[in-house]
């Protein structure tokens, strides 16, 4: 079966997996990306120690590394379905209506979790950016605002410049924007800029590892914290 018939026929009969397909790729995507860049640092430093050797192998490395990153994306592109609808109080609903017992969903709050993690089915309980204290947000939706207000407020014409770098914005719709009218579920940073909250939490994931990069702050500077995780739940 070919890639591209198989990819539609994803599309056209589970196009939520063909999300959850395209959210994960994103996330190797970024990964490989990092991974680029720390061969390119250690291509400069072998070139600083006169390695030559060592360049070339670092050199066809970062190569091939882009070569697959080109057909990750490639095959991201095909994946996109059209906009649908985010309902992230799935779970919310679960828990007042579905749940047996409530606390054998529970998880330990305090183990920290990080973005390279699944969050599918899981409810945040907070997050922290390096050592700061722990900022409460009880869904994902929250999460993503609450990291944005953080990051405004330490440097807010970067977050503003948001709007128009292509990169932090979807193909067809934009995630930042001054104008929430053609957003689904549109919230307001700092009184001036709007962000786009309905996305999955993996979504959210993949989102909030482009800001951190915008600002320069390492993927292992942001924890997770979670709350209740529904995985066997929606497993059964």
């Amino acid at each position: 079966m070919e890639l591209k018939y198989f990819i539609e026929k994803i599309k056209e009969e589970c196009p939520d997996k063909a999300i959850d397909i395209s959210e994960s790729l994103e996330l190797l995507r970024t990964v490989i990306n990092d991974t680029i860049e720390v061969f390119g640092d250690k291509m400069n430093s072998a070139v600083s120690n006169r390695d030559f050797q060592r360049v070339n192998i670092y050199k066809d490395i970062a190569e091939n590394a882009h070569y697959y990153e080109n057909k990750i994306e490639e095959i991201i592109s095909l994946l996109e379905v059209e906009e649908i609808q985010i309902n992230e109080e799935t779970d919310e609903e679960i828990e007042r209506r579905t749940i047996p017992n409530y606390n054998e969903y529970l998880v330990d709050n305090k183990i920290e979790h990080t973005l390279y993690e699944n969050f599918t089915h899981k409810r945040p309980f907070g997050f922290k950016l390096n050592e700061n204290h722990v900022i409460e947000a009880s869904t994902w939706k929250d999460v993503l605002v609450k990291t944005c207000e953080l990051l405004m407020a330490i440097d807010e014409k970067k977050f503003m410049s948001f709007e128009n770098n292509d990169t932090m914005n979807g193909k067809k719709k934009k995630y930042f924007s001054v104008n929430p009218n053609s957003m689904r579920k549109p919230r307001k940073i700092g009184d001036k800029i709007y962000i786009e909250t309905n996305q999955s939490g993996n979504a959210i994931r993949n989102l909030i590892i482009k800001l951190l990069k915008e600002y320069d702050f390492k993927i292992s500077d942001y924890k997770v914290y979670f709350r209740a995780d529904y995985t066997n739940l929606n497993n059964r």
